[in-house]
């Protein structure tokens, strides 16, 4: 025993445990290294674990994405604190008596939320660029969808309500428009999406509690000439809707020719269905995949309100959402089983009844020529509803309020 004693307490051996202890320090580290990815997007939502994805055991991020739920470890919010220290907790929300702002946003990142809190405990909450696309890739900047964390981490239906735009009436949340579905397309129709364009930054404009300008930039290449997109989101208090202006220039040196498409099949009402959907304008109820007269239709949205053609009752959640649309240039306008689904023109199209229920507004082909800049203009939200029929309609937009 002496001479275990000894031995352990030799130089040589003290000097092979420090080589040990950093041996195993090392190997601890490069395991951390190889197993565990830390991905910081600089939102500061939270910190959360998450089991990993090509090759990593486990992902730690500082914030949480919608369809990130279901590889949730564990994690905590900063949400709630963040927003009381703002004074803005729903307390405030149920007692207030003129509308307010709040908003959090990630110049960085381009991505944020905000919510319009309006008298009576009711709000309007949207989330920008909250989500991961299609091929696994991240958005930025002002693109409608996503959600917080605290709402995707359960991974629920119920709770995906709150995601894209939805409006809390005081007792639940209704989802009133999901991801958006934008694409900027060549004469063959192939897509450039937006989670490939590139991200050129973003930044809040202007903002108080009454009025809110974000601003985020892109550019993206349509047969090899290069695109610049500017699009700002301007928001007002006690508004129910957005206005979305998007700018493109042709920074290239030869013509570009294209289509630019805004839509969405946004599962109204409730998160995860289409049932009860159908479309609407200012000349009724559309039942039939189609296309709009937009020479004197100027707005459209769908109405979660039950499509007599396929048997479906009047039983859903009456939620309603709308897309007006302004400018010289007059868009194509449809309602169809979805984004991929274009009415045939002339043609009385099969019912509304697909899961993914659609309405698109579509401009283009368009032409631009070297230096030349194109605006489209649209504002985007939630509908009223008609005290005396109970059907959609638009709230009062003037966009000299909106500059």
């Amino acid at each position: 025993m002496n001479k275990m004693k000894k031995l352990l307490n030799s130089p040589f051996w003290l000097h092979r445990k420090k080589i040990l202890c950093l041996i195993f320090t090392g190997i601890f580290f490069a395991l951390t290294l190889t197993t565990v990815k830390i991905n910081l997007t600089h939102s500061y939502e939270g910190i959360y674990l998450l089991k990993g994805e090509e090759g990593t055991l486990l992902e730690l991020k500082d914030d949480l994405y919608l369809y990130e739920g279901h590889r949730y470890i564990a994690g905590f919010d900063f949400i709630n604190i963040k927003e009381f220290f703002n004074n803005i907790v729903e307390a405030h929300a149920i007692t207030i008596r003129e509308p307010s702002l709040y908003f959090e946003w990630n110049a960085r990142k381009g991505e944020g939320f905000v919510r319009n809190y309006l008298p009576g405990g009711r709000q309007l909450l949207t989330s920008f660029s909250r989500f991961i696309g299609d091929d696994g890739k991240e958005f930025s900047g002002l693109f409608v969808g996503g959600g917080l964390p605290a709402i995707v981490r359960e991974d629920s239906i119920v709770k995906m309500n709150e995601t894209g735009m939805a409006y809390y009436d005081g007792t639940r949340w209704f989802h009133i428009w999901c991801n958006v579905n934008e694409v900027i397309a060549n004469d063959y129709f192939e897509t450039v999406d937006p989670d490939i364009w590139k991200f050129l930054g973003s930044r809040v404009i202007h903002h108080n509690s009454e009025d809110l300008i974000l601003e985020s930039n892109h550019e993206l290449v349509i047969y090899g000439v290069p695109l610049r997109m500017n699009r700002t989101a301007h928001f007002s208090a006690g508004q129910t809707f957005f206005v979305l202006s998007v700018r493109m220039t042709n920074v290239g040196d030869r013509p570009a020719t294209y289509t630019y498409l805004y839509g969405d099949e946004p599962w109204l009402g409730n998160y995860g269905t289409s049932g009860g959907n159908v479309g609407w304008t200012s000349d009724g109820i559309y039942r039939y995949e189609g296309w709009l007269d937009t020479k004197k239709i100027h707005y459209a949205g769908l109405f979660d309100y039950g499509n007599d053609a396929i048997g479906e009752s009047h039983n859903f959640t009456l939620a309603a959402n709308f897309i007006a649309w302004f400018g010289d240039v007059e868009p194509s306008v449809f309602f169809s089983n979805g984004p991929d689904v274009l009415p045939q023109v002339g043609k009385k199209g099969p019912p509304l009844a697909s899961n993914t229920r659609f309405i698109g507004v579509q401009w283009g082909p368009r032409t631009l020529q070297p230096g030349q800049t194109e605006v489209y203009t649209m504002a985007i939200g939630m509908a009223d509803h008609d005290a005396k029929t109970g059907l959609p309609m638009i709230p009062r937009i003037d966009l000299k309020n909106f500059p």
